[in-house]
């Protein structure tokens, strides 16, 4: 009985997913798991997921890591300074990131405090993100960014730029 139990609790599940600072093992695992929505993304404008992993995380302040309550990495984000009070936010995500309805909830509730917290550090938060990447559209717009013009990027696929302030 005190084995089963042993193995109970080490296999029981954290009762929410958790974020912290990222490393170097976090950038490689994701590149190699990441959404395909969002490698086609970085191939439309001329990059790879090691490679725009690798920049975020040496250039961000800061640079986080979503782990699901199942103890897997479900993606990164971070901003990266232009500027004294102004910012490129980014995030990408593991296929898996969406799969586990209490992390999804957690995602979306997070986001929220999570993006009013950068916002004290960086009140102009901004990107580019590509139409065809439905799912960060969409999230873009639950968290009341701005899109303010459109960008033709490689193999003429439109991207939209978008703004919080």
């Amino acid at each position: 009985m005190g084995r089963l139990l042993t193995l109970q609790s080490k296999e029981t599940l954290k009762l929410s997913a958790y974020t912290r600072p990222s490393t170097l093992e976090d950038v490689v695992e994701l590149a190699k798991k990441m959404r395909e929505e969002d490698v086609e993304e970085l191939r439309a404008t001329g990059d790879t997921p090691k490679g725009c992993l690798l920049y975020c995380y040496l250039a961000s302040k800061p640079c986080i890591t979503m782990m699901s309550r199942h103890g897997y990495l479900m993606g990164m984000y971070g901003v990266i300074p232009e500027g004294e009070k102004s910012g490129r936010i980014w995030m990408l995500g593991q296929t898996k990131m969406t799969e586990d309805i209490r992390d999804k909830i957690w995602f979306l509730r997070e986001s929220q405090v999570r993006l009013k917290e950068l916002h004290k550090t960086y009140p102009l938060m901004f990107n580019i993100v590509d139409t065809r990447n439905r799912t960060h559209v969409k999230w873009l717009k639950w968290m009341k960014f701005t899109f303010i013009q459109n960008h033709i990027m490689n193999e003429g696929h439109l991207f939209h730029e978008f703004v919080r302030i």
